[in-house]
């Protein structure tokens, strides 16, 4: 009986829309099948009585990001990733999920999609849980089509961006025309966005590149990797003024689960300005780079900033380290006598003013990042003013030193 039913996975289907129709009719309630991101690729239809998450899934062509979150943190998606078996998924009410059964798509041990089953009216068998492994492992062959096209499509697009921010494609309707191909839509700002990790390889790479695809904060147009470096051209999901913000949110959020799936938490990242006018993808892209060098030297003042303009004072250290050679400036002789007096008396005073300065003036914060009393702190900041004869309370001195001190850091 189990032969009969499931033969018909075994003929030849003309789309993906004719044979999840085939896999609904054998199981007898609504399918669907995305790719390994999550967006739809063919649904068969329901009656009405479906779910939430299905018809939000049909009305988007992806299922909605509370949906993703929800099925990592109850491990739905890491055990479909870690297995070929069907796995059964009970309703999940605040989601707006009814029963589900789920199985992957694979080519040994890569995913290249997901099946789902909303059990409406009945629940799958065990034998009905065995075909729905066949027709996975039968639609194995559709979706490496589907994957060879993709990737043929991601070069193409990926060589647009090189030649974007590389600056030898600067006009802007040949730049427009060429990504309204990939879906953007017509006087949508654009922006360059970097992440740098470790290291990289091609598996983080999927991995990285699933979770931005899954996050439904800002739309994705091109992603492709330099070295152990994303590099993303993105744009708003909607017409809006609040982009940066939607930047800004999808860059703490991604980072934060990149943290809690796979435990990497040493990521760097920056962006440049939104443009409408697209032959400025290269300043975009220099200014995301820039803020990414800054922070790199200046880890802890900037670990905070994503855009040049939070990079405040830094954003002209290269120009003041750049004329200080030109014009053979010396170290500020204040820094020169701290370190000299460090060195001879095995103490830290420089430390101690450059903490000071970072947390302007404010002593108890000092003190803590400095894991010292405060009137120790006191106590030091009295002996720097008596060995360099400085003095903090003047903004002009103390705008100079602080200059002075990350200049120094670059020597």
């Amino acid at each position: 009986m189990n032969e009969l039913k499931n033969q018909s996975f075994y003929r030849q289907f003309d789309s993906l829309e004719d044979f999840v129709d085939a896999i609904s009719e054998r199981l007898q309630c609504p399918v669907t099948i995305e790719n390994s991101n999550h967006h739809l690729l063919a649904y068969s239809s329901h009656a009405n009585s479906t779910d939430v998450a299905r018809i939000s899934t049909i009305i988007g062509r992806r299922v909605p990001e509370r949906v993703i979150n929800r099925f990592w943190k109850e491990g739905v998606i890491p055990a479909l990733n870690q297995s070929d078996e069907p796995i059964v998924i009970p309703q999940i009410n605040d989601i707006g999920l009814g029963n589900r059964v789920a199985v992957s798509i694979r080519k040994n041990n890569e995913v290249l999609g997901y099946i789902w089953v909303l059990e409406v009216g009945r629940t799958l068998t065990k034998e009905d849980l065995t075909d729905l492994k066949i027709a996975a492992s039968k639609a194995k062959n559709q979706l490496l089509q589907l994957n060879l096209q993709k990737k043929k499509k991601e070069k193409n697009h990926q060589e647009l961006l090189w030649q974007m921010i590389t600056g030898d494609e600067r006009n802007h309707m040949i730049i427009a025309d060429q990504l309204s191909r990939i879906g953007l839509k017509s006087k949508q700002p654009l922006a360059i966005l970097l992440f740098t990790f470790a290291s990289m390889d091609d598996e983080l790479y999927k991995k990285l590149t699933y979770i931005a695809k899954t996050m439904q904060k800002i739309n994705i147009l091109i992603q492709t990797v330099d070295e152990n470096q994303l590099v993303f051209l993105v744009s708003p999901l909607s017409q809006t003024n609040d982009f940066h913000k939607k930047i800004k949110d999808f860059i703490d959020t991604f980072k934060a689960q990149v943290k809690e799936r796979f435990g990497i938490s040493e990521i760097c990242s920056g962006c440049g300005y939104a443009y409408e006018n697209y032959e400025s993808i290269k300043r975009s892209y220099d200014e995301a780079t820039k803020v990414m060098a800054l922070k790199q030297t200046f880890t802890k003042e900037l670990s905070e900033a994503n855009f040049y303009h939070e990079l405040g004072i830094f954003r002209y250290i290269d120009l003041l380290k750049q004329t200080e050679e030109l014009q053979g400036i010396s170290v500020n002789p204040a820094i020169e006598k701290l370190r000299t007096y460090d060195l001879n008396n095995r103490t830290n005073l420089l430390e101690t003013l450059d903490v000071i300065l970072d947390k302007d003036g404010h002593m108890n914060e000092a003190a803590k990042d400095l894991h010292c009393h405060v009137n120790t702190l006191n106590y030091r900041l009295k002996r720097i003013q008596e060995i360099t004869a400085i003095e903090l309370k003047d903004p002009a001195q103390k705008i100079g030193l602080y200059l002075d001190m990350k200049l120094f850091r670059k020597h």
